[in-house]
């Protein structure tokens, strides 16, 4: 399966715009979900940022935790552009690629992370299985748009607002495929609720972040 490439805001979005995306403001470096990312991240040795933007966890991580090794992946290019143009000493550690291309990715990872990426893909199944594969010892998932049980168990519910494909998928089926459908199976699951909301000016901005922590 390959990545579909959607008419998202950011793709169209200035320079100046890309480099503050996700860098200051209401969800910037300092938003709860990062730092408990970063805390999440203790006894780590090295990680793997699916959808590391401009490298705003890197510079949170090469303050926090310098002593872990960092590759970070985007599948938009202008972001890893400015990712490398912020950090040139380091602009090896960051590629531009699909989430669905990790097994090519050199190297191993004791730990995945993914924050604020899956709500914009239409299944999250081969995703998570394809992140959870490449990590070590656990995978990180930082939702914005939390699961949560939707009618008639319907695997997501899909809409795009203000330029963002987005969607929110069924809470039971997406647990019923941490706890029964990965390989291997997940040691154990710990869920941390209340992480900090988004953005209030989306129509989203009232859910507050979970992260999912899959220990393999």
């Amino acid at each position: 399966m390959r990545a579909t490439r959607l008419k998202e805001t950011w793709r169209r979005f200035t320079p100046a715009q890309t480099r503050d995306f996700l860098r200051v403001g209401h969800e910037g470096r300092d938003h709860p979900s990062r730092l408990k990312a970063v805390e999440l991240l203790e006894g780590m040795t090295s990680v793997l940022d699916v959808g590391c933007g401009t490298g705003v966890m890197f510079e949170l991580l090469r303050e926090r935790r310098p002593d872990l090794d960092y590759l970070g992946i985007d599948v938009t290019a202008q972001f890893v552009a400015a990712a490398r143009e912020r950090f040139p000493a380091d602009a090896a550690r960051f590629r531009e690629g699909s989430l669905y291309d990790l097994d090519r990715l050199p190297g191993e990872f004791d730990a995945v992370l993914c924050r604020h990426i899956l709500e914009h893909l239409p299944d999250y199944t081969p995703a998570v299985q394809r992140m959870y594969a490449r990590a070590r010892r656990k995978l990180i998932v930082v939702f914005y748009l939390p699961p949560r049980p939707l009618r008639l168990r319907r695997k997501r519910d899909e809409r795009f607002e203000r330029g963002f494909y987005t969607h929110t998928y069924d809470l039971g089926r997406f647990m019923d495929h941490l706890l029964t459908g990965l390989v291997p199976p997940a040691a154990q699951i710990r869920i941390h609720p209340r992480q900090g909301t988004s953005d209030p000016n989306f129509a989203w901005g009232d859910r507050e972040n979970i992260i999912y922590e899959v220990i393999r």
